[in-house]
């Protein structure tokens, strides 16, 4: 009796050791082997597309990525973008919570890097070979001190728009080529520049063409480069624009309307992305192409106009680092890529066919040829702090609250205490 009841246990706890694997055969009562299903995983994504590419994530790209990965749900989140969304990726990421995959703007990267809360996605056996389909620029973006966090998702950079009319009447055919051809240009013609802000993004396209430097190679000092003669002379060739009226009088304010103005000829010319376009009605857009010329941003040394753009990096908070790895990867794919093409997002992926876009959408070629000499901003955990202390000492340069030179070397004091992180 004992011995039978020593069996029967034995039978019982192998049953219920069988029952606990997964992915185990078991026999069916036609002896057809059946193979137990993979617990689902839920990935939760955050992300900050506009409604419409919204429309075409949510309802056409995650359904079709959960067919081609059954094991996998995808829980998209959608976020405004700004600063309260990256402290609070921040802090979810700090304490382990989702979301598993971001999609982030390509200057927050080295923040959350240098913080270690996304996994360098480098350290996957496949990136190797996944790294050849971007292009090199928006590749770069996703490099950190020796590692890749995420992959390019969409990108973008600015062009010069002219007003059509006042090109025209300063006798051009075709753009001025460099930024000197510009300056005379709008100096001889009493044009103005849209230049719509003096932050990083806004200004330091003009900035770097002029010949200022805001830091050393390696981007760890500010003194020597920011207050160089160059860099003087560049931002005293600003302020002597901006009191001579060929930079917008709403330029400290932030509301110079560079929209309005370049297509009611207040502007000769704006820099701006290709939203400028693509987010318009198709009717819009036609007028547009009458009253508006576009052209690369002038480059200078090798570097045209600033980089964006949006990567997409996995949190470190992650319990599913591999099916987080194959959304990533199967997102940067011609499919989903070329579908979010026609919303009017520019693929990093080289391999997707965007000169059939070209007829269609007229000013998209200018804008991937400028991606070239796009420019990144400097790779930096700091970039935030180093970014808004530029910004504060351009404005008080282009108030008259400083001379110059005296901005520009407390400027480059300060940026250097932050680099250091001897900050006050």
């Amino acid at each position: 009796m004992v011995r039978k009841s020593i069996i029967f246990s034995f039978l019982f706890v192998s049953l219920l050791l069988l029952g606990s694997c997964r992915n185990l055969n078991i026999i069916n009562n036609g002896s057809t082997p059946i193979e137990t299903p993979e617990e689902n995983i839920e990935l939760v994504i955050w992300h900050t597309y506009n409604e419409e590419e919204t429309q075409v994530f949510e309802n056409v790209l995650i359904p079709l990525f959960e067919e081609e990965h059954p094991t996998i749900s995808v829980k998209p989140v959608r976020q405004s973008h700004n600063d309260q969304l990256k402290s609070a990726l921040i802090s979810r990421a700090s304490a382990n919570k989702p979301p598993d995959v971001i999609r982030m703007d390509i200057a927050w990267i080295p923040t959350f890097a240098e913080l270690n809360l996304i996994y360098p996605v480098s350290r996957f056996d496949d990136f190797t070979k996944i790294r050849q389909l971007f292009f090199d620029v928006p590749l770069l973006s996703n490099f950190y001190k020796g590692e890749y966090y995420g992959v390019p998702l969409n990108t973008n950079t600015k062009i010069a728009i002219y007003n059509q009319e006042l090109l025209k009447r300063a006798g051009y055919d075709t753009p001025p080529k460099t930024m000197d051809d510009l300056i005379q240009m709008v100096e001889e013609h009493d044009y103005t520049i849209g230049m719509n802000g003096i932050t990083g993004w806004e200004s330091l396209a003009y900035f770097y063409a002029l010949g200022g430097e805001l830091l050393d190679e390696k981007n760890e000092k500010a003194s020597g480069f920011l207050d160089s003669e160059q860099s003087i002379e560049a931002v005293q060739k600003l302020l002597n624009m901006y009191e001579n009226g060929q930079l917008p009088r709403g330029l400290l304010t932030g509301n110079p309307s560079t929209w309005e103005g370049v297509v009611d000829g207040s502007y000769a010319l704006i820099d701006e992305g290709h939203w400028f376009y693509s987010i318009r009605p198709t009717e819009v857009v036609e007028q547009l192409y009458k009253q508006t010329v576009f052209a690369p941003f002038p480059v200078t040394e090798g570097r045209g106009s600033v980089l964006g753009g949006e990567n997409l990096v996995i949190s470190k908070a992650t319990n599913h680092l591999e099916a987080s790895w194959s959304f990533v990867k199967w997102m940067t794919t011609e499919t989903p890529q070329r579908l979010l093409l026609e919303k009017g997002l520019i693929p990093t992926n080289k391999n997707v066919e965007v000169t059939a876009y070209y007829e269609e959408y007229p000013y998209l070629q200018t804008y991937v040829e400028s991606l070239e000499y796009a420019f990144l901003r400097p790779p930096l955990a700091q970039w935030s702090k180093v970014d808004e202390m530029y910004t504060q000492y351009m404005r008080l340069i282009l108030s008259r609250s400083m001379t110059v030179e005296e901005g520009l070397r407390e400027a480059a004091e300060k940026i250097d205490h932050i680099l250091t992180g001897e900050e006050a």
